[in-house]
């Protein structure tokens, strides 16, 4: 049966009221957050509730979390320790192949002088606190002088992180004396760090010379006076034994070298390099 249009506009009027009085949700963020979560940890309790989902309590949580962070800081003291390594070596400016390992230990002499390199090393925290100390070591050409300076200088970089300048005398010579260098601030920057690097190694100190010119000599005894007073160790290689030394160097820079107390290593024999074809040297 149709109904009129006036029974149609009374049915629409009571759906709306009807509507009206009906309560409404709530549809605040706030409960829409909270039922979000309330569903949340629902489903997290179902999950639990069928072995699906592990039990972390607060304190395994705290241990997980400062084992992950104590390793990202390891690894990143271990990333810092090798970049630093790189820097010092390349600072050294050494052969890379000046290491303990290449040297023939089986060599009695050169056994006796890597058993001293190696106190020198672990002791050299020591000499720091003790006004630094020396190592003359002093031979013919080719006998492994400046392969156990190197040797030595590569023990400190690499387990101690020490500074090392590792430059035949020649290559100071030039750069403080003939220019090589030519600004004067630079000259000074190189004459600080040759003064306050950790361990300074001089190699081939008054090589084939008798005698230093006296510029030179006075130098070096200033430099090893100054180093002395900042309490850092030097190791200085020449072919000269003391005596001749002495008389190449000069009393002023003699006695400054003796005032370090410094340990003597004699290489001597013939050249531990290898030969030239069917030449013997």
């Amino acid at each position: 049966m149709k109904k009129t249009p006036e029974e149609i506009a009374a049915d629409l009027a009571d759906i709306a009221r009807r509507r009206r009085q009906r309560p409404q949700k709530d549809l605040s963020p706030d409960a829409i957050s909270q039922g979000q979560v309330h569903s949340l940890l629902a489903r997290l309790q179902r999950l639990r509730a069928d072995g699906n989902l592990p039990h972390y309590d607060y304190d395994t949580l705290k241990k997980r979390y400062e084992q992950q962070a104590n390793e990202e800081v390891r690894q990143a003291q271990i990333e810092a320790r090798r970049q630093r390594t790189e820097r010092l070596l390349a600072q050294a400016d050494m052969n890379p192949d000046w290491i303990f390992d290449n040297m023939d230990q089986g060599d009695p002499v050169l056994a006796h002088h890597i058993e001293t390199a190696h106190h020198f090393i672990n002791a050299f925290d020591h000499w720091e606190q003790k006004g630094g100390t020396a190592i003359l070591i002093y031979g013919s050409f080719g006998t492994g002088k400046s392969t156990l300076a190197g040797a030595i200088a590569h023990e400190l970089i690499q387990r101690h992180q020490k500074s090392v300048i590792f430059q035949q005398w020649a290559s100071v010579v030039d750069r403080l004396f003939f220019g090589v260098i030519e600004d004067q601030d630079s000259r000074n920057q190189y004459r600080r760090a040759l003064e306050e690097v950790d361990l300074l190694i001089l190699d081939e100190v008054a090589a084939n010379r008798s005698k230093l010119a006296e510029s030179q000599s006075s130098f070096l005894g200033h430099l090893l006076r100054r180093r002395r007073n900042l309490s850092k160790s030097v190791i200085i290689i020449t072919n000269h034994d003391p005596q001749a030394l002495h008389r190449a160097v000069g009393d002023f820079c003699f006695e400054a070298i003796k005032a370090f107390h410094p340990v003597d290593l004699a290489l001597n024999g013939p050249s531990r390099r290898p030969d030239i074809g069917d030449y013997r040297s």
